[in-house]
């Protein structure tokens, strides 16, 4: 019992550790130590299945690896959502206390949970990851991080967090409010019905070579370790296990008064024992086999929708971050984690609205309003998990266009006012942007040359004119921009701006 005792406080720290630390990577990635724990976030299953051309398949045999070994271990104590719901769980108890905070086996929602499940399949197998944004856990809780305790951690700090959005955070309030509350009454509810990552990881535990199990000449049905399951996968009364829903917490070992539940090695048939394990009667595999089939029906069906939304050509009202490569391909792979949005020290990344269309919903969008694209900047590119986002060599990302330079000179305050500027040119990094002296005025105007443009929106945010007199155009496509010539500039004395 001591070795258990040693197992289950080894997966308690484990997962308190790698909340905590995914947790600060969200709420302070500006900091230092943020990119410490910026590791995390590979190892979270889904991206990485999304992933896998982009280094991906790594995480992806690991997870696997230690779910054929030890069982849904990776719900356990690397899923941020699955910890999320055993600190709620837990701290129902103390509140609740443990009278009232009782679990019972309950059955599992096979046909349900199958359905998602293939539905998501399907849906990922041609490239449609919007179901994901909804469901996968690791983007739920990225969400909830990012657009909830961000803007209340610097509420708390006196300050204001210059990526707030309303909606967003209106959005995974709800997301949040709703998980936590299903697990505060009913335990693994959302991990064991909905999540198609447990799912997934539960039909593989079925098979795992260690597992937990009941001996059926020490059991006395006392119940005990039913109560204590907070996934109610426990049927003491038959002494059988639900082993695509047990995440071996081990709880049900550490209340066992006769030492008749232990986690052992599976895979070596004992005839001394009757085998535990759930068993679907004809008329419920029937069932689950006709909503899972519902469930794919159903995900080929959105792909289509989707793919026949996108003949259609969607107007963009907001750049896309570099690396995104193209609308079709950011919507193919990101499922609107919010890591970006995190690391990005400008502050220019936000929830899309309607920013892409309905297709691209939350995923994330550029806006100039608090600052611009850093020239030797990549950090958004750096913590995409999904390879949404594709990491470049520096020098490529310096080119890559993401946006084209439009400039309205009759906004412009040389123009209407006749006030020397400047501000566009000095904050273009490639000199799309220079100001030209225009014969018999004495002063110099700004001329733009779109070729070399990479939009980053250095013009659009320092320009001081209202209208804007420059502003960057979002393109659907991103490619790479001339190679800019930087020719001797005009040295222009800028006063009353503050740069």
């Amino acid at each position: 019992m001591h070795l258990y005792s040693f197992l289950r406080w080894f997966r308690r720290i484990t997962a308190l550790v790698v909340f905590a630390g995914l947790l600060y990577f969200f709420l302070f990635t500006s900091s230092r130590l943020a990119v410490l724990w910026q590791g995390f976030i590979k190892l979270q299953i889904v991206p990485a299945i999304l992933g896998i051309a982009s280094g991906g398949l790594l995480t992806v045999l690991l997870v696997l690896l230690l779910t054929i070994i030890f069982g849904r271990v990776y719900c356990s104590f690397l899923c941020p959502l699955g910890i999320w719901q055993d600190i709620v769980n837990r701290t129902a108890l103390f509140i609740r206390g443990r009278k009232k905070h009782r679990h019972c086996f309950s059955k599992a929602h096979n046909a349900l949970r199958y359905m998602i499940m293939s539905a998501a399949a399907i849906s990922v197998a041609f490239s449609f990851t919007l179901p994901l944004v909804w469901l996968d856990p690791y983007a739920l809780f990225g969400k909830m991080a990012v657009n909830v305790g961000k803007p209340l951690v610097a509420l708390i700090g006196g300050s204001q967090y210059a990526a707030w959005n309303w909606a967003a955070f209106l959005i995974a309030a709800v997301v949040l409010l709703t998980i936590t509350l299903i697990s505060f009454f009913r335990g693994r509810l959302y991990c064991n019905t909905i999540c198609p990552a447990g799912t997934l990881m539960g039909l593989i535990s079925k098979i795992s070579m260690f597992r937990i199990q009941i001996d059926k000449a020490a059991c006395t049905h006392c119940q005990l370790c039913s109560i204590s399951c907070k996934s109610g996968c426990i049927d003491c009364s038959n002494a059988v296990i639900d082993y695509s829903r047990c995440v071996v917490c081990m709880n049900c070992i550490s209340v066992c008064r006769r030492d008749g539940i232990r986690y052992r090695f599976s895979w070596k048939r004992d005839n001394r024992q009757q085998k535990t394990g759930t068993t679907l009667q004809p008329g419920n595999g029937r069932r689950a086999f006709l909503l899972a089939a519902i469930g794919a029906g159903a995900g080929a069906g959105a792909v289509l929708l989707n793919r026949a939304s996108k003949s259609k050509r969607i107007r963009i009202s907001s750049s896309m971050p570099p690396g995104a490569g193209t609308l079709k391909r950011l919507m193919d792979k990101c499922i609107a984690c919010h890591a970006c949005i995190a690391a990005c020290p400008s502050h220019i990344i936000k929830p899309a609205m309607g920013d892409f269309g309905w297709q691209g919903f939350l995923l994330p969008a550029v806006s100039y309003e608090n600052g611009f694209c850093g020239f030797d900047c990549q950090k958004c590119q750096e913590v995409c998990p999904s390879g949404a986002l594709q990491l470049m060599p520096l020098e490529e990302k310096k080119r890559m266009r993401i946006g084209v330079v439009k400039l309205t000179l009759e906004n412009c305050i040389v123009e209407k006012f006749g006030t020397d500027c400047g501000a566009c040119d000095e904050h273009c990094p490639v000199k799309a942007v220079q100001m030209t002296p225009r014969e018999g005025t004495g002063k110099v105007f700004p001329k733009t040359n779109p070729a070399i443009c990479i939009g980053c929106g250095g013009c659009e945010f320092i320009c001081p004119a209202t209208p804007k007199a420059i502003v960057v155009i979002p393109l659907s496509e991103q490619r790479q921009a001339d190679a800019p010539v930087l020719d001797v500039k005009i040295k222009v004395k800028v006063d009353g701006f503050g740069f």
